[in-house]
């Protein structure tokens, strides 16, 4: 059996040229450094259209899921993320490697807010990021679509808070990495005749993008394929 995956680990490419640009244009035109809230988030036409662009260069970066949970998103349906909340850590609120696309979190109960929205201004020193190298090893999903810490990893008690304060196991998301799981060639009338090449072939299927993007949930997918090895 291969070890449990979860959150998709995010492969953060160079910072966008008209980004860096934009922050050097700024501090030469004030003589201060940019800040994301005032200065390159304002309630200005030009700052929504920034603010998109930005989004549009995370969202394509992430396959067209959320940084968080994997779920579908699109320019409308996202917001741009701190993982390290802009609002505490000033020094890396414009730092392109701390910036993410999350899904707005938004179900019919307020206490079911998940992921940025839900986060906010939270954290831990300890807290794994999204493009953590191992961070794919730390969570694992259930065919009931719950995700839990790998008790054994070091990083368990952080995973389990964090998998808490992002809301993470909210009825909504249980149900929708349940619903994906389903949907795929774990419950398929086949499962039990799949070689191990095949299950590892779609195991390489919902790892990679296909027409740059990933399949929602990807991750809780590869994870339940991994445990039929």
């Amino acid at each position: 059996m291969l070890g449990g995956k979860g959150v998709k680990r995010i492969s953060k490419s160079d910072s966008p040229e008209w980004f860096e640009e934009w922050k050097k244009k700024f501090e030469k035109e004030n003589g201060r450094k940019p800040h994301y809230k005032g200065d390159f988030s304002t309630g200005s036409r030009n700052s929504a259209n920034r603010r998109r662009k930005l989004r549009e260069e995370l969202l394509k970066e992430q396959g067209y899921i959320c940084c968080y949970c994997m779920k579908r998103i699109n320019l409308d349906s996202s917001h741009n993320e701190h993982f390290w909340p802009k609002e505490v850590f000033r020094d890396r609120d414009m730092d392109y490697k701390n910036l993410f696309a999350s899904c707005q979190g938004v179900e019919i109960l307020d206490e079911d807010k998940h992921c940025g929205h839900r986060k906010k201004n939270w954290w831990e020193d300890s807290m794994i990021s999204p493009t953590h190298p191992d961070v794919e090893k730390m969570f694992r999903y259930s065919v009931s679509g719950e995700v839990h810490s790998v008790p054994e990893r070091e990083e368990s008690v952080i995973i389990d808070q964090m998998i808490s304060e992002f809301g993470l196991n909210n009825y909504a998301l249980i149900r929708n990495r349940r619903e994906a799981i389903e949907a795929s060639e774990i419950f398929d009338e086949r499962e039990d005749d799949y070689s191990d090449k095949e299950i590892k072939d779609f195991i390489e299927y919902y790892s990679n993008k296909h027409e740059g993007q990933y399949i929602p949930y990807c991750q809780a997918i590869v994870d339940s394929l991994e445990r039929q090895l």
